[in-house]
């Protein structure tokens, strides 16, 4: 099985593969007892849970069209990370409670 890339040197969890395979998927993004698994093409990165700092619910606005133009927000969770800030972008307005639960800052 492929081993997912820890984003921050130094922080790898020994037990990565593990945690992956109890992971629960929400949207495209998987959060396990330890990390936050984020998606790389066909690969998978990881955050420690450890390095997430805060996390908060926020929005974004999609605009579409030319004549009559569209507005959708969509949700979004902004992170505040060890590596900086970082916004996971969702589709569903249900899974940004979900993931802010399984993240422990609900």
């Amino acid at each position: 099985m492929f081993k997912p890339k820890c984003l921050i040197a130094g922080k790898e969890l020994p037990n990565v593969e593990e945690d992956y395979r109890a992971s629960v998927k929400v949207e495209q993004y998987r959060v396990g007892k330890e990390a936050l698994y984020l998606p790389e093409g066909l690969r998978w990165n990881y955050l420690p849970l450890s390095a997430i700092r805060s996390a908060a619910d926020s929005h974004r606005v999609i605009s579409a069209g030319h004549c009559v133009t569209v507005r959708e927000q969509r949700p979004a969770l902004e992170l505040e990370t060890a590596i900086g800030p970082m916004t996971l972008n969702l589709e569903k307005a249900g899974s940004l409670p979900k993931l802010l639960q399984l993240l422990g800052k609900a």
